[in-house]
């Protein structure tokens, strides 16, 4: 009974026109736009925290509570809980340390190792653009001891712009059927490298179909003329590369680019 009534109230969060699946789900509204994870799991941290993971091939959701249990996790300034999204051009939003939202766990299945529950929290991308994540509903998540990598941190990514070290907060990276995006993000500033997904090490002179490098500041999306990337490592069964770059904005010369990332 208790989870037929949690059904009912999963489908009264959406909308007639929304979709909803009733095995394994993790989902929301994020910003006008349904999107419904292909795979959801959660892991039980060794500090007693608990993470939990939807994900496809473009974009992924991430949510942080302080521990395991049913109730309400509040996200807000200075709470152990928060939340992470990452969109289909590699940028990562997250609640950290500004945003706001809550989850719900409604129901803890000790037995099965399942959670489900509600979600929603508005998250940034630092000084640039901010998502809102709405209607978020977590259905039979499975959860185990297994970890699940943080997508603000997939390795090292460092750059010059005009001179001045940018030192990014956060680092993503990750494989779409196409391309492998790579970005990294300031406070107010965010830096992309895209690389087709059978990329091979070597020299590549931009512009090049399948090849792109951006860099966006304070003033908006600055337009590349020219640059370089040079893959220096490419391991796709671990899914790692490793490259060097440098490009031409029209406000700006990036230099002494690098990174080294797992996707």
């Amino acid at each position: 009974m208790k989870k037929l009534l949690f059904l009912i109230a999963v489908i009264s969060l959406m909308s007639c026109e929304d979709t909803k699946t009733n095995v394994v789900a993790l989902q929301a509204k994020v910003d006008n736009n349904l999107y419904i994870s292909t795979e959801a799991r959660a892991a039980l941290n060794p500090n007693g925290t608990v993470t939990i993971q939807g994900f496809d091939r473009d974009e992924s959701i991430t949510i942080h509570l302080s521990r395991l249990g049913e109730g309400n996790f509040t996200i807000e300034e200075g709470a152990r809980n928060y939340a992470i999204y990452g969109d289909m051009g590699g940028n990562v939003y997250t609640t950290d340390p500004n945003g706001e939202g809550v989850v719900t766990i409604s129901e803890l299945n000790e037995t099965n190792k399942t959670l489900s529950g509600t979600f929603k929290f508005n998250a940034f991308l630092a000084g640039i653009d901010t998502v809102y994540v709405s209607k978020g509903v977590l259905y039979d998540i499975p959860y185990s001891n297994v970890n699940i990598d943080d997508p603000n941190n997939a390795g090292s990514f460092s750059a010059n712009v005009n001179g001045i070290a940018f030192m990014p907060l956060t680092v993503s990276s990750r494989s779409t059927d196409n391309a492998i995006i790579t970005s990294a993000t300031t406070e107010n500033a965010i830096m992309m490298v895209s690389v087709p997904t059978n990329v091979e090490p070597g020299e590549y002179t931009l512009p090049r179909a399948g090849f792109a490098a951006k860099y966006q500041g304070v003033d908006g999306l600055e337009t590349t003329s020219e640059g370089t990337i040079n893959i220096l490592d490419h391991n796709i069964s671990a899914e790692t590369i490793k490259a060097t770059f440098s490009f031409v904005t029209d406000m700006s010369e990036i230099t002494e680019g690098q990174f080294d990332v797992g996707y």
